[in-house]
C-alpha cells in the first residue's frame, strides 16, 4: 500500500495546529470559567431569573439524538405588569466552547434586567472540537444561525406570556454569538454557503420550531454585536438595514477588524470583519450601523485571562456596556 506522505503531514501539521489552537483558546478567554452559583449572584441584583427553559427541539443532521435548547430568563423582579423590550444573548467561544450561564452572559442579563429589559440568554448548537475546520465552522455557524432565528420567532409566539413588545426584541452576540447573529440578520436562501448543502443538507434558515412558531416572522428592532464577523461580506444587502452596534477591538487577531482567517489558521474560514461590514453598510448609504473601536483592544475585550481561565474585568465591560445602553435607548426613543 502507498503512503502519502503530503496528506500524513498535512494531518499532522493540522493536528499540531488544533493542539495550539486549543491552548490559545484558553490564553484568550475563549474557554471562560464557570461564574459562581448564578442564584447568589441574581439574588443581590433585584432580578428574577428563570432557569432552563426550553425553546426548540433540533436534530443535528446525521445524528439520531434530539437535542433541547434552552434560555434562562431575566426580568426585573419588582417589574410591573406592561410590555417590555427584550434582549436575546448569545455566548462566544468558536462554537466549540461556551454556555448561556458564561459569567458575561450572566452580567449582560442581570445588567438589562437592572434597566428595565428582560433578557434571555440562549443555547445554541455547538460542535466537537474534533471537528474544528472550515467546513465544520461555516456549518455549526449557519445552525447556530438558525437557532436564532427560531428563539426571535419562539418570544414572538409567546410574547403575552412573557409580557415582550415585539417591536422592541433586540439581539446581543459577542464572537462566535456575533457571528451567528449576523448570519440570521443577513443571509437569504440563495447566499447559502455551499457547505451548508452538503450531506446531510441543513434545512432552511428559519424553518425551526413549532408549527406556531414557524407560523411568526423573524425580525429585530436591532443587534449588538461584539467581535463578530461574517464569512461573506457579500450576503450584506442593499435593503437589509436593521440598526446594528458593533463593538470590536483593533488589536483583534482572532476574529479580525479588517478581513483574515480565523486565529490566521490555514484549516479555518478567512472572515470579514466589523469595519468591513459597516463600510460595506455605509456605501450604501445606510447610516443605521455604527462601529465603536477599542483601541488596542484585543478579541474578548472584557476578559482576563490566566491560563484556561477567565474573568470579567468590570471597567472594559462597563465601557461596552455603554456602547450598547445608547444604542437601545437611541433606537426605542425612535420607535416610541
Amino acid at each position: 500500500m502507498r503512503v502519502d506522505f503530503k496528506q500524513v503531514k498535512a494531518v499532522f501539521l493540522t493536528r499540531i495546529l488544533k493542539g495550539f489552537l486549543l491552548v490559545s483558546l484558553g490564553l484568550s478567554g475563549l474557554i471562560p470559567m464557570m461564574p459562581e452559583p448564578l442564584s447568589a449572584q441574581c439574588s443581590e441584583k433585584k432580578v428574577r431569573v428563570t432557569y432552563d427553559v426550553p425553546y426548540c427541539q433540533v436534530q443535528t443532521p446525521g445524528k439520531k439524538k434530539i437535542q433541547t435548547l434552552k434560555f434562562d430568563f431575566y426580568e426585573p423582579a419588582d417589574s410591573s405588569d406592561s410590555i417590555r423590550p427584550l434582549v436575546i444573548t448569545l455566548f462566544g467561544g468558536l462554537f466549540v466552547f461556551g454556555t448561556r450561564h458564561d459569567e458575561s452572559m450572566l452580567a449582560w442579563c442581570t445588567r438589562f434586567a437592572e434597566n428595565g429589559y428582560v433578557a434571555a440568554s440562549i443555547d445554541y448548537h455547538l460542535m466537537p472540537f474534533s471537528h474544528l475546520s472550515s467546513k465544520g465552522l461555516i456549518r455549526t455557524a449557519y445552525m447556530a444561525a438558525q437557532d436564532v432565528s427560531a428563539a426571535v420567532r419562539f418570544f414572538k409566539a409567546h410574547s403575552e406570556e412573557y409580557r415582550i413588545d415585539t417591536n422592541k426584541i433586540f439581539l446581543l452576540g459577542q464572537s462566535s454569538g456575533a457571528v451567528a447573529v449576523m448570519h440570521a440578520l443577513y443571509l437569504d436562501e440563495d447566499e447559502r454557503p455551499k457547505e451548508t448543502f452538503a450531506k446531510p443538507v441543513l434545512s432552511p434558515l428559519h424553518s425551526l420550531g413549532t408549527e406556531e412558531v414557524k407560523a411568526q416572522n423573524f425580525s429585530v428592532a436591532g443587534a449588538i454585536m461584539l467581535w463578530g464577523c461574517v464569512v461573506n461580506s457579500d450576503i450584506i444587502d442593499e435593503d437589509e438595514d436593521t440598526p446594528i452596534c458593533l463593538i470590536h477591538g483593533e488589536k483583534d487577531k482572532i476574529l479580525y477588524l479588517d478581513s483574515g482567517r480565523v486565529f490566521s489558521m490555514p484549516f479555518l474560514p478567512y472572515t470579514y470583519g466589523s469595519r468591513t461590514i459597516v463600510n460595506r453598510m455605509h456605501s450604501y448609504g445606510n447610516n443605521s450601523c455604527e462601529l465603536n473601536l477599542l483601541p488596542e483592544g484585543k478579541h474578548a475585550y472584557y476578559y482576563r485571562s490566566v491560563l484556561m481561565m477567565s474573568k470579567l474585568e468590570q471597567d472594559k465591560f462597563e465601557t461596552c456596556w455603554q456602547y450598547a445602553e445608547a444604542f437601545l435607548r437611541r433606537y426605542l426613543r425612535k420607535q416610541d
